[in-house]
């Protein structure tokens, strides 16, 4: 029962008794004292009679329910509801009142009443009420007006699916718009297709870094207005994420729907935008997938136009990428390829393969170059340029180069254990510039050398001109570091860059190594061959060690021999080979050819 149903439904026969005496109903208090009763609860109180033509009568009201209502002149109660209630939506509450007589019972409901006070949120409970002669023609409703409770929680329900800056959907309602739309288009009686386009604008942090973030937030708020511009009325806009846009193409029949919104937001990019009297330039990668080339779930939609964007970003940023399988299915392929190789860093699941290097004019080995090798489980031999530049992208290179590091001294120490220091030739083990770049590498080299009491002569590092031009000055700093603890330090893939000559004296190098590309093309009087013996008297004047390449055949060898080239590696004398077969050359036991 309502809260004080019971005292409300006395103090109203009784009200009704005293007005209507011919109403037969018993007086169960005083007329006035039940008056004030009435007129005190908080909330609206109505008796209603049903008149023998159907028509609905108010018999009594309590001054909650007027102001609710707004009802005109109440002393010539009993009067018709539609005479008291200039709202046309008296006859809704009036068909509440006959079927709550009609079915003999309680009826409760939630209804909005419109009065000149505004919308009205009311709940409403009917009672049908006998009176003395047994007749049910009275009905007691009571009203709770509910309206703050419900724009409290309308706010609350907005908030909860928008996006609080620019006032857009937020991803979950946009991702209840996809779900819903995309169930249309499969159930409906003529299937659509429908599209979803992933917005990222290019440099936005540039525009916080530069005007600070309340300007970059009055930014979004206009580039959510030119989005909105760019779209039909029937496409929904939502912000996903920071500088992060979605929008949805419902009842798409072809691609070209979609394409077509990107080209628009793209040329509406080429305008400035007016920032605190600022022009601001800026440009948004897109991307787009649709149920006609991608999947069907909203999750998937999303992602792959997520995917799409990504692929814009990296082909240069201001352009649209439509998403495509194949290329999914690469990123994917990498991304389990990714987890792999960290496992198989963590596992120490790779091997070290080692090349030896020749001394050209003893023909005695003088070294080996430390090679990573991988043999998946699955997939067989995974080669280094493609695993090794995953490492660089994804920061594995760090605990890669470590472990080869800590690797090749733990084969150095065997060595040494086997044939004593001095005949154990040293190991280059070649570190990438993202390496020099996010770890310490003088102190992990150092920290190497002393664990296993190894003198630095027998470690060399071999780095690339790349991997210097990363961060010059700093690699620099290191490799003094490195040098001082007696390592050397190689410049592999030496003359592939424009400015190899420049390092020869403004890096502490101490051996130079040709890269196989100019060895491969050599012939004698041809250009690589006169480069090659500039170089060789450069390297010998600076007093380099200088290491030949890709040496394959004896032509090529007698041709960097007559250079005065005094080191030579390549398939000639020894593809890579297992830690085993390499014990073995420094032990006498197996030839390097």
């Amino acid at each position: 029962m309502f809260v004080g149903q019971k005292v409300v439904e006395n103090a109203a026969l009784s009200t009704t008794a005293s007005s209507n005496p011919s109403s037969g109903l018993a007086m169960n208090a005083a007329p006035d004292y039940a008056s004030a009763v009435i007129n005190a609860l908080p909330f609206g109180v109505v008796c209603f009679d049903l008149a023998d033509n159907g028509s609905v009568n108010v018999y009594s009201a309590n001054l909650r329910a007027q102001s609710l209502f707004g009802f005109s002149d109440i002393s010539t109660l009993p009067a018709p509801l539609s005479s008291l209630w200039a709202s046309n939506e008296h006859e809704k509450l009036a068909d509440k009142v006959r079927e709550t007589l009609a079915k003999k019972q309680v009826v409760a409901f939630e209804w909005t009443a419109r009065t000149d006070n505004g919308d009205h949120y009311l709940s409403s409970q009917l009672q049908p009420i006998v009176n003395a002669a047994g007749d049910q023609r009275l009905v007691l409703c009571t009203i709770e007006d509910q309206t703050t409770e419900k724009l409290a929680e309308k706010n609350i329900m907005h908030h909860a699916f928008h996006d609080a800056l620019t006032g857009q959907p937020n991803r979950v309602l946009f991702r209840n718009k996809l779900e819903e739309t995309v169930i249309n288009g499969k159930n409906g009686s003529d299937p659509f297709s429908c599209a979803v386009l992933v917005v990222n604008i290019d440099r936005f942090q540039l525009i916080n870094e530069s005007f600070g973030h309340s300007a970059g937030d009055r930014f979004l708020i206009s580039m959510a207005s030119t989005l909105r511009r760019c779209i039909g009325s029937q496409d929904i806009l939502a912000r996903l994420s920071g500088d992060e846009f979605a929008i949805l193409v419902p009842n798409m029949r072809e691609i070209k729907a979609a394409t077509d919104i990107c080209d628009r937001i793209h040329t509406a990019m080429k305008q400035p935008y007016d920032l605190d009297g600022n022009e601001v330039f800026t440009s948004v990668s897109i991307g787009v997938a649709s149920t006609i080339s991608s999947a069907t779930h909203p999750e998937d939609l999303i992602r792959d136009a997520d995917f799409a964007m990504h692929r814009a970003k990296i082909a240069g940023k201001a352009c649209t990428e439509v998403y495509r399988r194949e290329s999914h299915m690469e990123a994917r392929s990498l991304f389990h390829l990714e987890t792999e190789l960290r496992r198989a860093v963590e596992r120490e699941d790779l091997q070290l393969y080692y090349q030896p290097i020749i001394d050209l004019r003893t023909s005695k080995l003088h070294g080996f170059e430390a090679l990573t090798r991988w043999q998946h489980k699955d997939h067989g031999f995974v080669s280094p340029v493609e695993f090794i530049q995953l490492a660089e992208e994804t920061g594995i290179i760090v605990p890669l180069g470590r472990w080869a590091i800590e690797a090749s001294c733990t084969c150095l120490k065997h060595w040494i254990m086997e044939v004593g220091v001095d005949k154990v030739v040293p190991i280059n083990v070649n570190v990438s510039g993202v390496q020099f770049a996010r770890d310490d590498v003088a102190a992990v080299v150092e920290n190497a050398l002393k664990k296993y009491n190894l003198p630095g002569s027998l470690l060399r590092i071999e780095l690339t001109e790349s991997s210097i031009m990363t961060n010059p000055e700093h690699i620099s700093n290191s490799l003094d570091r490195i040098r001082a603890l007696g390592v050397k330090v190689a410049l592999d893939d030496f003359g592939t860059g424009y400015s190899s000559l420049n390092y020869l004296h403004q890096f502490p190098i101490d051996i130079i190594k040709i890269d196989r590309a100019f060895i491969s093309q050599l012939k004698r009087g041809n250009t690589q061959f006169k480069i090659l013996e500039m170089i060789g008297m450069l390297a010998k004047s600076l007093g380099h060690e200088i290491v030949a390449e890709g040496l394959e055949d004896t032509d090529h060898i007698d041709m960097v021999t007559e250079m005065g080239f005094a080191y030579a590696q390549g398939f000639y004398y020894s593809r890579p080979v297992a830690g085993v077969d390499a014990a073995k050359m420094v032990r006498g036991d197996l030839p390097w050819a």
